[in-house]
């Protein structure tokens, strides 16, 4: 019977436990959905966060913001909330300040030409403002990822373990790399470690925190080693610190040299105008240069010139070199049937040209496919066909318009002071009805003079000699101005060069790349300082971890791993005939000797020793490619300043001149 009563207590007790614990749980969910919407009302009472939504709404917002999102998520990873509020902070930011511009500008300018401008500045300084907010925060994560490595090394010597001393120091470092932190712990501490590794890589931020947790796995799978009395995990991470120094080092000196240089390139074409102004009111005959179709190729050159400059020195300054090449509207190309055909049989023709654009844009890391390329060539024909078409027949109507109305020389007649303005509007009327009326038509001076004479405008004959030729020479121009073969020519030319600028907008970005060769090197040089002293390391390893970091070198590296297994000495050749950098291809040789002969510290025993030495010539070269670079900017960003002074001051003055001569000469021989 005592037993019966235990058991009813028991299963009493339980029942009680059981719906104590239900009204619990429920009593939690209610809290949690009370916070949950306290903090969804709280996210919707948001400014900025409303202003997210209600611009998403918007569908040219919608893709711009999407655009900056995605280069905020690389690195930052807050929640939603805040990512949305950064986004459209950028967004506002961008948009306010280039719009108020774009306006103030409009509402200043007097002519087509200074709304041109006013579209161009607004394009560079949205350029230069969404470049300038990215990069304040990707070396703000880099600085901060620096102090997060001393914390952790402070950490790891207290107890050990790598894990642990991440988690110490989440709560130590700046807000931003704690996320980052606080995911790397995340990784290294779950059972799937190497496939949450390989999805991070996809996304990281940059290769520091790459190499940081790489050098965190190996150690935590193959255990710690003493090199000369000292750990091999700390003396990893001093390199990374150092690695991390030199580039902050460097974009700051970057920086420095290019402050001032795409303001140098772009601000020669708001000074056209007033050196035009200036330029006339001393020599009142520029008016026919300026005016007439020498003015018109003057100010698409200047344009061009400053786009281009402006576009390669932005290039040369960024520290996101690697940077894939952006859409752009000509590959919706692709898309149309008849040109895809065309682009399939282009390659088909020409495998072995089609072979080596695809070389080069996966060595440069452009990640676009080789139609899409094929595309992009296309489209830029197509362009500059049509505008150096365009630019011809606009020549031609400038000239015609100036010689119907009398633009040029009623200009200059008006500022010497020679006729006023009502007796130059009657010339020019009365001319303008002979030229359409002989316009197309082969006539000469004495039927002109016949015609005018008959007109009855000019009473004295003397006065009809003079209308006569002056309508004459007039009309000479008028009819000479038409468009020529050789200019259907010019523009065919100017359309097969740009053809193929795409290509060489890759090899220049080739380049560039290559002036950072030697630091992918270096970096390598790194990795396999981290891996050389793990004892089951194999070379086949020390070549995947070599292509998770490399840019420059990743086509040639994944080449060599997929046909490693069907010969590793064969493959290593290929790749250092694939690569002939010289300082990459001791390292290829040191992995041959480690693959044949001995182990891999043993082939590598040199980068230890020489490690010091390596460290200096890391900071030279670094100074010398930043040197080299600011070299580059200079002389790019002065091209459009030094074309504007040649094209709108030196040779016009020339022109002129020369003109000048020439009639004092025909006058001198006259009287003689």
């Amino acid at each position: 019977m005592n037993t019966d009563k235990a058991v009813t207590v028991l299963i009493i007790a339980m029942l009680a436990v059981a719906a104590i614990a239900a009204i619990a749980c429920m009593l939690l969910m209610q809290i949690r959905k009370r916070n949950e919407l306290k903090v969804e009302l709280k996210h919707k009472k948001d400014f900025l966060y409303s202003v997210y939504i209600l611009c998403g709404r918007i569908l040219p917002l919608k893709k711009y913001m999407q655009k900056i999102r995605k280069r905020i998520e690389l690195i930052d990873l807050s929640d939603d909330w805040t990512i949305s509020r950064k986004t459209i902070r950028f967004t506002l930011i961008s948009v306010g300040i280039t719009l108020f511009v774009f306006i103030f500008l409009v509402i200043f300018s007097t002519n087509l030409y200074f709304l041109i401008i006013s579209v161009f500045t607004v394009f560079v300084l949205h350029k230069q403002i969404i470049r300038m907010l990215v990069e304040k925060i990707d070396n703000k994560l880099l600085k901060q990822f620096g102090s997060f490595l001393e914390n952790v090394r402070h950490h790891y010597h207290e107890h050990g373990m790598i894990d642990e001393a991440i988690f110490d120091s989440i709560d130590e470092c700046g807000y931003e790399i704690s996320l980052h932190a606080n995911l790397l712990y995340e990784v290294l501490t779950a059972a799937n470690a190497e496939e949450r590794i390989e999805q991070y890589n996809e996304t990281a931020p940059n290769k520091y925190i790459k190499t940081f947790l790489s050098m965190c796995y190996l150690v935590m799978r193959f255990g710690d080693k003493q090199a000369d009395g000292k750990s091999i995990y700390l003396t990893n991470l001093n390199y990374l610190k150092q690695e991390i120094n030199l580039e902050l080092l460097r974009r700051e000196k970057l920086s420095y040299l290019f402050q001032s240089l795409s303001a140098i390139a772009v601000l020669p074409i708001f000074a056209v105008k007033p050196l035009e102004k200036w330029a006339i009111s001393n020599i009142p005959e520029l008016v026919e240069y300026y005016d007439g179709a020498y003015g018109f190729v003057c100010l698409i050159v200047l344009f061009v010139l400053a786009f281009g400059a402006y576009q390669l020195i932005t290039r040369l300054q960024s520290s996101t070199t690697y940077a894939p090449i952006e859409n752009t509207p000509f590959d919706f190309l692709v898309r149309l049937k008849f040109l895809r055909n065309a682009i399939d049989g282009m390659i088909e023709r020409n495998f072995h040209k089609a072979n080596k654009y695809d070389r080069l844009l996966k060595k440069t890391s452009a990640e676009i496919s080789i139609n899409r390329f094929y595309a992009r060539q296309i489209g830029f024909a197509a362009i500059a066909f049509v505008m150096s078409l365009g630019v011809f027949i606009n020549i031609h109507t400038i000239v015609r318009n100036n010689v119907l109305n009398s633009t040029i020389s009623s200009k200059i007649a008006n500022l010497n002071g020679q006729i006023t303005t009502e007796e130059q509007i009657k010339i020019t009327e009365s001319d303008r009805k002979f030229i359409l009326n002989f316009s197309g038509k082969k006539v000469s001076y004495g039927e002109i003079y016949e015609a005018v004479a008959a007109s009855g405008e000019y009473t004295d004959s003397r006065q009809a000699d003079i209308a006569a030729k002056r309508i004459y020479d007039k009309l000479t121009v008028y009819n000479s101005h038409y468009l020529k073969w050789w200019e259907l020519l010019v523009s065919i030319i100017v359309s097969v060069t740009a053809y193929y600028l795409p290509w060489w907008m890759l090899l220049f970005r080739e380049r560039v790349l290559r002036m950072n060769m030697e630091d992918e090197v270096m970096q390598f040089h790194t990795i396999i300082l981290m891996l050389m002293h793990i004892e089951r390391i194999h070379v086949e390893d020390i070549l995947f971890w070599m292509e998770q970091f490399a840019v420059i070198f990743k086509s040639s590296l994944s080449k060599c791993i997929n046909n490693f297994e069907y010969g590793d000495r064969q493959a290593l050749e290929q790749l250092a005939i694939d690569e002939p950098y010289i300082p990459f291809v001791r390292i290829v040789e040191n992995l041959q000797t480690a693959a044949d002969k001995i182990s891999i510290s043993e082939a590598f025993d040199e980068l230890k020793s020489e490690r010091e030495y390596y460290q200096e010539k890391r900071k030279q070269d670094n100074e010398i490619l930043v040197n080299k670079k600011g070299m580059w900017g200079k002389m790019i960003a002065f091209i459009p300043l030094g074309a504007t002074i040649f094209l709108y001051m030196i040779l016009p003055f020339i022109m002129v001149s020369a003109a000048q001569m020439k009639n004092f000469s025909d006058e001198i021989s006259k009287i003689l």
